[in-house]
C-alpha cells in the first residue's frame, strides 16, 4: 500500500462520513520512511485549511519545542489517530452558528485503525510519539496520559516504541509553573532518548 493509496482511503471515508458532523480532512505530513512518527489526535481548522497536521496554535508550541531538542519538521512525520475534523454545531438565539472542535468517537477513530496500521508500516519509524489521550489509547493500553508520559513504551503488535506525551494544547489548558516544568522535562527526556536511536 502506498501513501497514495491511504489519501484515497481517507477522503472515501470523509466524504461518505454521515454520522456527525465534521470539517474536512487532512493527510499526514512529512518524509517517508522516517525515524520519528509523532501522531496527534485529529485536525483542527487551521490544519484543514492548509492540509497539515500541527499547523494552528497548538502547532506552533509543538515546533518550538520541536526545535528546541534538534527537530524540525522536515525530518518528522506527523499524522492523526483520527484524519478528519470533527466539530460541534451550536446554533445561538440569533440564529448563528457556530463550528467548533470536538474530540473524535472511539467509532470515529476505528474508521482509520488499519490507515494509521499502514501508514505506521509505510513510516517505517524507530519511534512513535503520542501527543495526547487519544493516540495514547489507540496506541497503548493506558488509559490516561498521566500514568505514563515520558516513559518508553513496547507495542508488541506493531512492534514499534512508543514515547507518550502530552498535547501541546495541555499548555494552554493548564497554565502553572509545575505543569510547564513537567512538560519540558518530557522533552528533555525525549531529547536524550533521540540519542540512542
Amino acid at each position: 500500500m502506498t501513501l497514495e493509496d491511504l489519501e484515497i482511503k481517507i477522503k472515501n471515508i470523509s466524504e461518505n462520513y454521515k454520522a456527525e458532523p465534521i470539517g474536512g480532512w487532512i493527510t499526514g505530513d512529512g518524509p517517508v520512511p522516517c525515524d520519528i512518527l509523532f501522531v496527534g489526535e485529529a485536525p483542527g481548522k487551521t490544519e484543514v485549511e492548509t492540509g497539515k497536521p500541527f499547523v494552528g496554535l497548538a502547532g506552533k508550541t509543538f515546533e518550538k519545542y520541536l526545535n528546541s531538542v534538534g527537530l524540525y519538521r522536515k525530518n518528522v512525520r506527523i499524522t492523526n489517530t483520527c484524519f478528519f475534523r470533527p466539530v460541534k454545531l451550536k446554533i445561538s438565539k440569533a440564529n448563528k452558528t457556530t463550528i467548533s472542535n470536538r474530540p473524535p468517537k472511539i467509532p470515529e477513530i476505528n474508521l482509520f485503525r488499519e490507515i494509521l496500521n499502514e501508514e505506521i508500516k509505510i513510516v517505517n519509524p524507530k519511534l512513535i510519539i503520542t501527543l495526547g489521550n487519544i493516540p495514547l489509547k489507540r496506541l497503548t493500553d493506558f488509559k490516561s496520559i498521566g500514568e505514563c508520559h515520558g516513559k518508553v513504551v513496547f507495542n508488541s503488535i506493531i512492534g514499534k516504541y512508543i514515547f507518550p506525551m502530552y498535547h501541546p494544547s495541555s499548555l494552554t489548558y493548564n497554565r502553572n509553573d509545575e505543569f510547564l516544568r513537567l512538560y519540558e522535562n518530557d522533552w528533555s527526556l525525549l531529547k536524550n532518548l533521540l540519542k540512542t536511536i
